[in-house]
């Protein structure tokens, strides 16, 4: 890795900062140090932005998973709602016939009779 030689104007407290990190990880030069820290800030970040497009995904299969359940409820609902239509419309027709054949058979009783006088 080339290596660039700057001139930078610190903050007491980034300066202090730099200096424990220097001695917590043992480096010997400033330069070093903030390498690994921007190294670290940006590994951190990538973690992150994982972190983030993991609990997206995992949202996003969830929603997808309740949205089929969904759908098959609405789907055995609307196939139970066309059979309990189916039935009450057979129901209807039969009685329909059924009072027309009683009609009829009264009509053609009244026919008889009227005949048989």
């Amino acid at each position: 890795m080339m290596k660039e030689r700057m001139k930078v104007s610190l903050p007491p407290e980034v300066k202090k900062y730099i200096q424990s990190y220097m001695k917590e990880h043992h480096l010997s030069f400033t330069g070093d140090a903030i390498s690994r820290i921007c190294q670290e800030h940006e590994e951190a970040q990538k973690k992150e932005s994982d972190s983030i497009e993991k609990t997206v995904k995992n949202f996003t299969q969830h929603i997808e998973d309740l949205l089929q359940k969904e759908r098959l409820y609405m789907k055995k609902e609307s196939l139970y709602m066309e059979r309990n239509i189916e039935r009450s419309t057979r129901d209807s027709l039969k009685e329909v016939e059924d009072y027309s054949i009683a009609k009829r058979g009264e009509l053609f009783a009244s026919l008889l009779e009227g005949y048989e006088k």
